[in-house]
Formats: C-alpha cells, structure tokens, sequence
C-alpha cells in the first residue's frame, strides 16, 4: 500500500466545473447555518440553499457531519460535486480516477480539518494516510478520533469494515464507486452480498449533492443532515430554483415526474426542442 502526500495546500479550492451563471438568484427556503458548535434539534431543521461554490459545499457537509456526529452517528456517507481539472472538450476526467482523486483532496484535507477537533490546522500531517488500492484511487485518512476514505470499492469493504471496530470513531465514506440495486451487483452474489450491502446500508446518508441531466434540464439534488432531499433546477439565466423537499431519495422516474409537473419546463417540449437545448447547453459547458 502505497503512501500519498497531497496535501490541501497543494492544490486550492476552486469554483464548481460546471458552467456558472452570473448573478445567480436562490429561490431556496434558508441558508445554511453557519455555526461552528452543534445546536439544538429544533433549531437547525432548517432547508439549506444550494451551494454555488466548493467551499460552500464543504462548509455544508461539515456542518451536516457535525451534526450526525452530535446525534451519535458513527458512520457516514458522502458525496460531492467534485470541481473539474484538465477537462478537454470530449472528456471531463481524462486521467480518469486518479485526476479525480486530486480532484478531491483538498475536499477531504478542508472537511476533517477542526471536524472533531476544537483546532484548525493548515494541513492534514496528522492524520495516516494511504491506499487500499492505488489503482482504482481508494485513499484513507485515519486517526484516533476519526477516519474518511475516499472512493471506497466494492473490493475494498472488508478492509473498510475494520476500520469500523474503533469504538465511537466516526467513519466516512466519500463518492463511494460501487452501484447498488443492479441485477449483476458489485457486491457480488449470494450470502457475500447480503453481507456487504447490509455493512452499505449501516452508513447514513450525511451529505449528497449531485448534478444530473434530465429531459434536457439542469437538476442538482442535495441532501445535508438533519434535512431532506431536495430538487433544485438551474433555469435559462442562471435562475436555481427549489422544485420539491423528498423525505426519501427521488428514484430518476420521480425526477421526471417532479420536472414535468413544473411550469413551462424544458421537460414538457418536443423532443426536437429538446435537443436543440441540450446543443445549446454542450456548446455553453465546452467555452
């Protein structure tokens, strides 16, 4: 297992790789709190804005773990929106997982930092880190008081599991790589299966912001603990927009159902106008 050193002062925060609208108006219920301490229940099941920059996001899923943790949660799930570097025209990642993995550690190295610990370091030198596997970039960042690995596997599960027997140490999971829910699944077959999806199924849902096209519109979908799912979509001038709050994670079939319930959407087009807007947006997202 190989060592790594990148460190967040290596490599710097940056905007979202998406295409950012100038003069961005929320139409969102609340913005986040942004208290460091965990405060009572009542006052923090709050709505959250979505973030329109990194550091946002990350200030967001700190704040969402700290709550977790405060509530006695142990093991967390997180996924990020992770800003593009050495994008090209026909390929977001050309250097497929491992640019994504410098890609995300500045995320991890600023999500730790003072997450539970009253200080606030320059750097992660404290924390072991190293590689369950190189090859497919799944990092781990470990101490006494807390561990994250990054692009966890399916493959790489039993070696994450023993990383669960510190008592009361939290444990994050962050952008895992494997798909649940498949009829040939990466967690494998039979009894081994039900053993690594029910290990899965243990790690709460902490943070979650993903961008995904649907019906030729811009939809982001953000989860920040303690709150529920929510359904933003970006309109023509930058316009974000809260569409629906879901207590459960929309399947792709209840975002379309929630996208063609707006009016006026792109979604209720005809599938020449349609495409016509989804050149409009490739040739955008390319400048």
């Amino acid at each position: 297992m190989a060592l790594f050193h990148l460190t967040s002062t290596q490599f710097t925060l940056t905007k979202f790789g998406y295409p950012q609208m100038p003069h961005r108006r929320l139409i969102a219920f609340a913005s986040i709190d942004s208290t460091p301490n965990v405060v009572g229940t009542a006052q923090r099941r709050i709505q959250c804005s979505l973030p329109v920059t990194l550091e946002q996001s990350v200030d967001q899923a700190k704040l969402a773990c700290r709550y977790a943790i405060g509530d006695g949660l142990t093991r967390l799930q997180l996924e990020f929106l992770l800003p593009l570097i050495g994008a090209t025209d026909l390929d977001d990642w050309p250097g497929g997982i491992q640019q994504q993995f410098k890609a995300a550690v500045p995320i991890v190295s600023s999500l730790l930092n003072g997450l539970v610990e009253d200080e606030v370091v320059d750097d992660d030198s404290s924390y072991r880190k190293y590689f369950l596997d190189e090859g497919d970039a799944t990092g781990v960042w470990e101490k006494d008081k807390i561990a994250l690995v990054v692009f966890p596997t399916a493959e790489s599960l039993p070696t994450i599991e023993n990383l669960t027997t510190v008592a009361d140490r939290p444990l994050l999971l962050l952008n895992p790589q494997w798909q649940a829910g498949q009829v040939i699944s990466d967690f494998g077959f039979g009894d081994q299966r039900k053993q690594r999806e029910k290990f899965v199924q243990s790690f709460s849902n902490v943070y979650f912001l993903k961008q995904i096209r649907i019906l030729g519109e811009d939809v982001r979908l953000l989860k920040s603990y303690p709150g529920i799912w929510q359904v933003f979509v970006i309109n023509k001038g930058g316009e974000v927009e809260c569409l629906a709050r879901e207590k459960e994670k929309p399947s792709y079939k209840r975002l379309q159902d929630i996208l063609k319930e707006k009016k006026g959407n792109i979604a209720n087009k005809g599938w020449f106008e349609r495409l016509l807007d989804e050149f409009k947006f490739n040739k955008e997202s390319l400048k």
